[in-house]
């Protein structure tokens, strides 16, 4: 997703562990749409890279709130993957509303990520966003988005 963490890597249990919490976060808003379990389920298989004996996507959408990650993600450079997915996938319905945003901090808090590192991963997600948006030819538009996103 982010080329920035092209190098950083989750074994099994991480990957489980942070799937789980992003389904949580697309539980936020009372619905998993299909683009937040489509951006989920892609980070899921990318992590998997094809290997057999983890467990099938869907079985983990059931267990998202009794989820512990205290400590399943001992680098900085996984926390930050982890917490930029989480606010993709709060972003993959149109809009990052505070209750979405208020669970991002919250999965911060459980994984021992400083608050302050949030507002940075927020302002990297909206530059890659915007980044993908400004190859279109109707700048105008771009220009709308940019502001939706604040």
């Amino acid at each position: 997703m982010f080329p920035q963490f092209a190098d950083v890597s989750l074994n099994a249990d991480q990957t489980v562990a942070a799937t789980q919490l992003l389904l949580r976060i697309a539980q936020v808003d009372g619905t998993r749409t299909a683009e937040e379990v489509a951006l989920i389920r892609q980070f899921y298989d990318a992590c998997r890279n094809g290997a057999d004996n983890w467990p099938a996507f869907d079985s983990l959408q059931t267990e998202t709130q009794n989820t512990n990650p205290a400590g399943a993600f001992p680098t900085a450079a996984q926390r930050d993957m982890v917490l930029a997915t989480c606010l993709l996938v709060a972003y993959a319905d149109g809009s990052l509303i505070a209750e979405e945003l208020l669970a991002v901090r919250a999965v911060a808090a459980e994984i021992g990520m400083p608050a302050n590192r949030v507002d940075e991963l927020l302002g990297l997600v909206k530059d890659y966003m915007l980044a993908h948006l400004a190859r279109l030819p109707d700048a105008a538009s771009v220009a709308v988005v940019a502001r939706e996103l604040g």
